[in-house]
This record gives structure tokens, sequence and C-alpha cells, in this order.
């Protein structure tokens, strides 16, 4: 049987079964070509990164805090004779590297979730269901709950939950990090320091190891990126490089501690840049979760494994290029594929930890699409890549700056758009109150329109952005006419729009079209986004004023079916297969 690959996040965590705890594995990112050390790095100032933001527009305390930091952003050099050997770089980055070990409450399982076969050694661990049996009830012979007796209360059956600090029901795991200020600020991933109650930090202090007890400054589980300090003076910084100057084929250095073997240091090349929507960071579990990450990943083949996560990745020259994050692998083992955060994108997410312990994210108010072969031919576009928009909010910066349906971004604050992802990350990287411009294709012609970034709202992050959904906004339940009619795809039923149905839905007199009201929740129109009261004014670039209109139209498409939808105020735009 073919085994599928699985992607694994790089932290190895050594707790009972109980835990519920996936093993968790290291990620590498690659760095710079096979040549001679180069000559120390050029004083000149050079400006920051594309995604950080101006120097000038820092407030003292970050002023102050980067400027504790050590940065080389010259360039790799691309000749040379083949190195024999890395020892002066690893000399480099090897006292900065540290080990970090933390203590998580393990949760007991609720009874119903553990197999009757493993229920007993549950009970050893976490003790027989509802505590202990006031009546004299336990475990019997067979290690399971004794009867209970004639006349005695029914117990809750579920384990009994460990104390917090009970050390015996403690989830023990192991990760990497790196230091970044003389003083104790330590990078390292948000799995690595999540939930945890206890963090030890092993530090190299002058060839001899002194463990430190840590504290967590603020954490991001949308990019997989914690800032954690420990009480230490006169710590040996690391030294940060330029991420954006990466190129595949740099030779690059993965340090950590792998399988727990701390100060250990790998070597690869960087295999791909600008990996992204792998579904390896996000909301909620650090894997994913229910809401997706930012996600632009290095990838190497310096080998990483379990206990990498947090460590840094360097190029030749011994300047940190990014972040060892996970790995994909068929054995949760070092397969020759890793990932890592860029450098540039952890140090920005790092500065906005630093004043709040949290990150504020630029929005636009649009969903947003990839431009492939399908949908350019669909919208009479010639070329592939960039983002279509699919909705625009109502009352969102991107409605304010003029952004219609159909739209296709191509840049956006002065940086190439060849994906929908890119988009996301750019904006994302942007301040909110930025100004910044848009460049759009619409009818064949290049425009530049002009953005003001709101926050990002929470309500935003609340599911994956699968781009078929609107701006949450609460709103009444829709209903059924019986006059005019109509299926309009498999599981949608539409009718056409009156003003009793305007009227009970609160939809304006300025739009037209059919209003949904049945959709079947089996649907592939519902699994793309389509919604009880939407109001459908195009199909396939075509207005419909009717059911009967809207239906004939739906059925002259072989294969999809393009939809103009509005909804609450909101209008997008849903792709729906005709079957």
């Amino acid at each position: 049987m073919k085994t599928q690959p699985r992607l694994c996040i790089a932290f190895t965590c050594a707790g009972m079964l109980a835990s519920g705890l996936p093993g968790v594995h290291a990620q590498q990112p690659g760095a710079l070509p096979p040549g001679a050390l180069p000559p120390p790095a050029s004083t000149k100032p050079v400006a920051p990164p594309t995604l950080m933001p101006p120097a000038d527009s820092k407030e003292p305390l970050t002023a102050d805090f980067a400027a504790k930091i050590l940065r080389d952003p010259s360039v790799l050099p691309n000749n040379g004779q083949l190195q024999m050997s890395y020892a002066t770089v690893v000399e480099k980055i090897l006292p900065s590297v540290v080990t970090i070990h933390s203590s998580t409450p393990i949760k007991a399982p609720e009874v119903d979730q553990i197999p009757p076969q493993l229920r007993p050694f549950f009970y050893r661990f976490f003790g027989a269901p509802g505590g202990q049996d006031p009546f004299g009830g336990g475990m019997n012979e067979d290690d399971e709950p004794a009867p209970r007796r004639r006349g005695q209360p029914q117990q809750p059956q579920r384990p009994q939950q460990p104390a917090p600090d009970d050390d015996a029901h403690q989830s023990q795991g192991v990760g990497s990090g790196m230091i970044i200020t003389p003083d104790g600020y330590i990078i390292t991933n948000n799995h690595v320091v999540a939930d945890a109650k206890k963090i030890d930090v092993d530090v190299d202090v002058n060839g001899s190891s002194k463990t430190y007890r840590a504290t967590v400054i603020g954490t991001d589980p949308l990019t997989d990126v914690a800032l954690i300090k420990i009480d230490a003076t006169d710590l040996t910084p690391a030294t940060l490089g330029d991420s954006s100057k990466l190129r595949v084929g740099d030779i690059v250095l993965a340090a950590g501690a792998p399988m727990e073997l701390s100060r250990s240091v790998t070597q690869g090349i960087v295999s791909a840049l600008g990996r992204s929507n792998e579904g390896i960071v996000g909301k909620g579990n650090g894997r994913g979760g229910r809401v997706q990450g930012y996600e632009d990943f290095i990838q190497t083949d310096a080998s990483i494994n379990p206990g990498n996560s947090g460590g840094p990745l360097v190029d030749a020259m011994g300047r940190v290029v990014g972040i060892s994050t996970a790995i994909l692998s068929r054995t949760g083992m070092n397969a020759g594929i890793g990932f890592a955060i860029p450098i540039n994108m952890a140090l920005h997410i790092v500065e906005d930890l630093l004043d709040d312990g949290a990150v504020q994210r630029g929005f636009l108010g649009v969903q947003i699409t990839d431009l492939d072969g399908a949908l350019a031919e669909r919208l009479g576009f010639k070329e592939q890549g960039g983002a279509v928009v699919m909705m625009v909010g109502a009352g969102s910066p991107a409605e304010k700056a003029g952004v219609q349906l159909e739209d296709i971004i191509v840049a956006i604050n002065n940086q190439r758009v060849d994906s929908s992802s890119r988009l996301r990350l750019i904006v994302s990287g942007t301040k909110p109150g930025s100004q910044i411009p848009i460049d759009v294709m619409r009818g064949g012609k290049r425009l530049t329109l002009n953005a003001t970034l709101e926050a990002l709202p929470e309500e935003a992050l609340s599911e994956l952005s699968s781009g078929q959904r609107g701006i949450p906004r609460p709103g009444a339940p829709g209903g059924q006419a019986k006059d005019n009619i109509s299926e309009l795809v498999s599981g949608v039923t539409v009718q056409t729009l009156t003003q009793a149905l305007r009227e009970r839905h609160d939809i304006p007199d300025t739009v037209t079209g059919v209003i949904v009201t049945k959709v079947d929740a089996d649907s592939r129109a519902a699994a793309m986004g389509v919604e009880e009261s939407d109001v459908i004014s195009h199909v396939n670039r075509k207005p419909v004023t009717n059911a009967a209109e809207a239906r004939t139209l739906a059925k002259g498409s072989d294969k999809t079916v393009l939809l103009r939808v509005w909804r609450k105020g909101d209008t997008m735009l849903l792709m729906i297969g005709n079957n």
C-alpha cells in the first residue's frame, strides 16, 4: 500500500499517550553557495527588508531593542574554491543556540475517547472515573472500576484531571531557540512553548551549560513565532542576515537539539523559496488548525529532526536566515525536505510582540483566489498569475480605494503579486494605517489604486480563509415564495427578487437579480460558499432579472458556472461546478 507523506512540526514531546500530542519534527532552511568565507561585511547602512517597518517609525523601546540586534545584510560571494570546513561558521553560531525544555500539563481524555482495551492503563495513570469512591469502590482485579454499590450515586465517568503543577503528569518537550540580544531575548517556535507551564533554557556559558527559567513575552500561532526571555546578561547574540537575498542553491546549516542532542549542526542547501499553503502553521493546534496561517517558508535539505524546532538556519557566513519549523516526511524523521521561517518575517513579528505581546496585521477587505488557467479563460485574460478579487467587503479599505470584482491584483505596495498567498503575506506584513498602492488589471488596462489599510479584525480569523465566504455579519435567514422559483444549479434554488423579499431581507433597491432561497448542505455549491439569502446578480458575467433567465444561463455552461453574489453589503464571485 502506498504511504502518503505527512507534514510534521519539528518539536519532540516525550509524554504519555494520554496527552494526545502527536510527534513533531524539526525543519531546516537553506542558504549559501559553496565558497570560501567572504571578507568582512560592509559597514554601509542598508535599507530594511521589504516587510519590515521603517526604522524612524519605531517607538523608543523598539528602537532600543533593535539596536541590540546584530545584522549583516551583505551579499554572499558566488565564487571561490570549495570550502573544506565550516568550523569557523559553527563556532560563530553555536554560542547563540539554546536548548528549550518545556513542561505542559497532560489533559486527561474522556472515557468514551479511550478504547476499552486501553482503559486499565489510563485508570492506573489518572485514577478511576469520578475520583475516590467514598463507598469504597475502586479498581478490581481486572483493572476496571469496581461495581457501584447499591444506593451509591452515579459519578461522572471521566478520569481525574491531574493537578497542573504535578510533575508526574507533565508532558516534557525539547526544542531549540537562538539568542538575539545580550540581555536574554530568544526567538523560537510557538509550538515549542505553547501552553507550557514551565520553560527552562540551557545556555552555553564559556563552554559549560547553564539553565535559566524563561518567561514568554509573546507568541504568534499564525506564523509559529515566539519570543521568550531569560534573566541573563552578556550573552552572545546571533548575527541576523537578510533572508530576502537568499537564492536556491545557497549553502545553509541547521543548528539545534535534534533528538535532544544539544549543539548539533547539519549542512545542506536552500532547496526552494516561498513555500506556502502547506497547512503547517495556524491558530488552534499549531499545524493548520481552524485558522489558516501565514507561510513563506524556506525549503532546505539540511538534516532536521524532532528537537530542531526553533533553532537557527544560517548561511555560510554564520548569519541567521531562518528558523527551523517543520519537515515533510513519511516516517516523522528527516527525509531531506525541511521548512524554515525567513528571519525577515520572524523579526518583523518579534518587533510587534515586544510592544504588547500581540501582532497587528493589515486588512484590505477582499477575498481572493489564484488566477489559474480556467479562471483566466473565463475572465478573458490571456496570462496567468496574480490574485483575482472574488469579493469586496462593504466599507472595507478595498471598496474605499475603488477595487472591484474581477480585478486582477498584480502588485501591491510596490511588490509583485504572483499568487493569492503572496498578497496575504504582503498585506498582513504591512502596518495598519499604511497607505499602499494597488496595481490591478481591469478590462485589459493596468490601473493604480491607493488604499489605507485597517487593522485585521479578529472575526476575520474565525475560520479557514477559503476565499469563498463573506465578512461575518448578523443576518436574517432566507425565506421562500411560491412564484417564479427555479433550481439554478444542483442543490441551489433561486427565486425572482420581489419588493416583499427586499423588505424581508433588507436588500437595497439598487441590488438586482435573484435570491437564493434554499441550499442543499451536501451540495457542491454549499461547499463553494453559496448561502441562503444570497442575491445573484450575474450568471456567467451576464445580468439576470428573474429565476428563469438565471436558470437558462446556468444550463448553458458545460462544466462551471460563474456567479456574482451580493451578501449583506458584500459582493463576491463564486465559481460552481455544474453537474
